[in-house]
């Protein structure tokens, strides 16, 4: 994948978040956009892990990286930039490929617009490209070694799910983790289901409900209610 076709799947998830991190509270004020890594794999959004404080979310990008194989990582934060806010990219693929893309940010509360992204050359902050190099080129779970639960392994049967099952529970338990370990601190981990039938399995592997999304939910951040 290109850089540009990463840019085009996480933009608009992000900057949805933006938007509703933007909207007054019970408190009538607003709070920063949550640093978010954002998983890629097979041209789709597959997993994002937001928290309130930049180093925690970064300690998810290796187990995030392990669990769930991405071709790239993606950290999105808000930053300033010659004066003005902005929301950064910072990109890195299996290739070790690594860029930062830039997007200005306009207006305030319902009001808020963004730029179209442009390139920012290499990453500048040389311990998120560390965080993320180093999640990336850690060696991934297998999912071809998934037990099942209906078999015991039998004569002549498989003790083990199809690949494309194992990866559904592997992602499953990977955010579930996760979800556990940044909940105390009002972060959030979600798994975007590329359909119904991969979305009940997660269930069923133990993934909290407000932890799945189904694929064409992703930019409203709220949990599916349609995997039974």
């Amino acid at each position: 994948m290109r850089i540009a076709d990463i840019m085009a799947l996480v933009v608009p998830p992000v900057t949805d978040l933006l938007r509703r991190s933007r909207r007054p509270g019970g408190t009538g004020q607003t709070q920063p956009m949550f640093p978010t890594i954002i998983a890629v794999r097979n041209e789709r959004v597959v997993a994002t892990v937001s928290t309130p404080r930049m180093e925690a979310t970064l300690h998810c990008a290796q187990p995030l990286a392990v669990g769930v194989d991405p071709y790239a990582l993606v950290l999105a934060a808000e930053a300033v930039v010659e004066g003005s806010p902005a929301l950064a990219y910072t990109i890195i693929t299996r290739e070790r490929k690594a860029k930062l893309a830039l997007q200005e940010i306009t207006g305030e509360g319902e009001e808020v617009r963004f730029s179209t992204p442009i390139d920012g050359g290499e990453p500048s902050d040389p311990a998120i490209l560390t965080w993320l190099s180093e999640a990336i080129s850690q060696e991934p779970m297998a999912v071809d070694k998934v037990s099942r639960k209906d078999r015991k392994g039998t004569f002549g049967q498989d003790p083990f799910m199809p690949a494309e099952q194992g990866r559904v529970v592997v992602d499953a338990g990977t955010l579930k983790m996760l979800q556990e370990r940044i909940a105390p601190i009002g972060g959030r981990a979600l798994y975007i289901a590329r359909s119904p039938e991969a979305g009940r399995l997660a269930l069923e592997a133990g993934l909290p409900r407000a932890s799945l999304l189904a694929s064409d939910r992703l930019g409203d951040g709220r949990p599916s209610s349609t995997q039974d």
